[in-house]
């Protein structure tokens, strides 16, 4: 009997019983089917502002510190490129400064979206925010802090003082790197001669000098002794006569007074990447040709040559001047060694970018040579000092990296590393811990084709008023030399940060 009333079909109370037990879970499991849905949604219009957000950073920061209305402009312009325009369809793109961060940048990114199933429980739309902080590490201001770069006449000479003691430096193509050039020399040895081992960083465009004229009404840049001069007329050259230019004839084939690469010269309009002239406004260029070497007791002069680099009521932002020579291709007449100097209007800031060359005509045996300025901002951060044949003497000496008070640097680990090529690693020579002096013995000779290389961890607490370091020279006797500095921070120059 029992087994019957199993078999028996169920009443209906029991069927209305399982019908509404199905019916409730349909509907929440359309419920959570709808959530799912509209939290995919979420995730991808979230994901989406985020790429927006990251994008305007990263775009605008280049414009920081100097200029937030260009830097607003342009992550308004980035973010509208990856679809969201500041006050069209409910997008807000609200770009910002970061306290204490001169060089960040803010971008916070709005948006409201609609919603799709969740709309039945009176959800019609989410806002959806999300922000990114954007660092630019601008390249370091070198060489120089005033609006010249090199001397306005030889030290050595009398009457002649109150100069930085050093000229710029280029050499020509096929001149040995050796010599102190480690980049527009295209030979690793083996002076005038296309065939030589090549230098493995060798490069075209010469050395770039940049222009900030933030409060004057027009700049010129001039150029002292930019030619490579040669022997004639009496007249020779030599690394100790006026500037040190040593034309081709001291080796080259060619010994006429005329002969040396010709210099191509450029002034270019700003951009935020001013290490990269490719897309820079080209104002103005120019070539000067080798000269005959003059006498030794003439007189300097500027020359702003081609009389075209004159800028009328300038923008904000580096102006860049290249000094290049022009590629010699199989002709003779390639090497040689020219030293010059170059100056804009006062009122500006003239320096150099990326690196330089210069050749220190200082007599005496212990000076100083401004390297770079290190804004406070950059505190916590690692500041490198590469040098390419330094300290070139007949006798012991040391270098040193002097800070901004005036002292050797001694708040921070150093870390002092050396390498024979640019194709090696870097080897590490010692480490000096905090409160000991960053300085290294150099014997002579040593770095001679050498590299050497500072690492200094600024503390967290670094702060400058005047921010520019110096290199120290302590000799026993002189320190003629030519050499190439390069100077720079640690790190990705433009780089999200996590935000607070």
């Amino acid at each position: 009997m029992r087994r019957l009333k199993k078999l028996l079909p169920k009443s209906k109370k029991e069927r209305g019983a399982a019908l509404a037990l199905v019916a409730a879970s349909i509907t929440v499991l359309m419920g959570m089917a709808a959530f799912g849905t509209d939290l995919a949604w979420f995730y991808l219009n979230a994901s989406r502002i985020q790429r927006a957000a990251d994008a305007g950073a990263l775009g605008g920061v280049v414009w920081m510190p100097g200029d937030f209305p260009m830097a607003t402009s342009t992550a308004h312009a980035t973010t509208q490129r990856n679809g969201y325009q500041n006050g069209v369809d409910n997008a807000v793109v609200t770009p910002a400064t970061v306290a204490g961060e001169i060089n960040q940048l803010e971008v916070t990114v709005t948006d409201t979206v609609p919603t799709f199933f969740i709309r039945l429980f009176g959800f019609s739309d989410m806002t959806i925010t999300r922000t990114a902080i954007a660092e630019y590490v601008p390249p370091l201001r070198l060489g120089s802090p005033d609006n010249q770069f090199g001397n306005t006449c030889d030290p050595g000479e009398p009457g002649c003082t109150g100069q930085p003691n050093f000229w710029a430096n280029i050499h020509g193509k096929w001149t040995s790197t050796i010599m102190g050039d480690a980049y527009s020399s295209w030979c690793a040895s083996a002076n005038d001669n296309p065939s030589c081992a090549q230098n493995p960083i060798a490069r075209s465009d010469g050395y770039l000098y940049g222009i900030e004229a933030n409060g004057v009404g027009s700049f010129t840049v001039e150029f002292n002794d930019v030619g490579f001069f040669n022997t004639s007329g009496g007249n020779p050259t030599g690394d100790q006569i006026r500037t040190g230019d040593r034309g081709c004839e001291a080796w080259g084939p060619s010994m006429a007074p005329d002969c040396g690469p010709t210099m191509y010269l450029a002034l270019y309009g700003p951009d935020p990447t001013p290490l990269d002239i490719s897309d820079n406004p080209l104002i103005c260029s120019t070539t000067v040709g080798p000269q005959p070497q003059v006498p030794e007791s003439d007189p300097y002069f500027w020359n702003s040559h081609a009389g075209c680099m004159t800028v009328n009521n300038p923008s904000s932002g580096i102006y860049v001047v290249q000094v290049r020579h022009v590629d010699p291709g199989s002709v003779v007449d390639r090497s040689g060694l020219n030293r010059y100097a170059i100056r804009s209007t006062p009122g500006t800031n003239l320096f150099a970018l990326r690196d330089f060359s210069i050749y220190n005509n200082f007599g005496g045996s212990t000076t100083d040579f401004y390297l770079a300025e290190v804004p406070d901002f950059y505190a916590g951060k690692t500041f490198v000092v590469e040098l390419y044949d330094p300290g070139e003497s007949a006798a012991d000496g040391t270098l040193q990296v002097v800070d901004p008070g005036g002292g050797v640097f001694n708040s921070g680990e150093c870390r002092i590393f050396d390498r024979d090529n640019p194709s090696q690693p870097w080897v590490l020579q010692q480490t000096i811990p905090a409160g000991s002096n960053c300085q290294e013995l150099v014997n002579p000779g040593e770095y001679n084709g050498r590299w050497l290389k500072f690492e200094m961890d600024l503390p967290v607490g670094y702060s400058c008023g005047a921010c520019w370091w110096k290199m120290n020279y302590v000799y026993t006797s002189g320190v003629n030399d030519t050499t190439t500095w390069r100077a720079f921070i640690v790190g990705n120059p433009i780089h999200l940060v996590p935000s607070p």
